[in-house]
């Protein structure tokens, strides 16, 4: 993944954030608005690490933690989906209709 996705998405990510670093303070992540330098800042500070030993960390942290192989085994299909749940906004309803999105057929259509 790249930074420049996690920026987009910037509140969606703070609280994996917050989960791999729990020491840093949250309204200081979120008021980084998701830009590189700022956060790594914070980081620093919080951490005591230099800044390019900050920037390796962001850096695995976007790698991922399981290669892709591993992501892909059905057998951890119901792990994913619990450690998926961390991503959706509390606002957000997970039991909406999704037919909005295009994705499912209308009732008429099926039958």
């Amino acid at each position: 993944m790249k930074w420049s996705h996690v920026a987009k998405h910037w509140h969606a990510f703070v609280p994996n954030i917050l989960t791999e670093w729990p020491d840093l303070d949250a309204d200081e992540v979120e008021a980084t608005e998701g830009e590189l330098g700022p956060f790594l800042d914070h980081l620093c500070e919080v951490t005591g690490m230099s800044r390019e030993d900050a920037r390796d960390e962001v850096s695995e942290w976007l790698e991922g933690t399981d290669p892709a192989d591993a992501m892909m085994d059905e057998t951890r299909d119901n792990e994913r989906i619990i450690a998926s749940a961390r991503s959706i906004h509390p606002s957000e309803d997970v039991y909406s209709d999704d037919a909005a999105f295009g994705d499912d057929d209308s009732k008429e259509e099926r039958d």
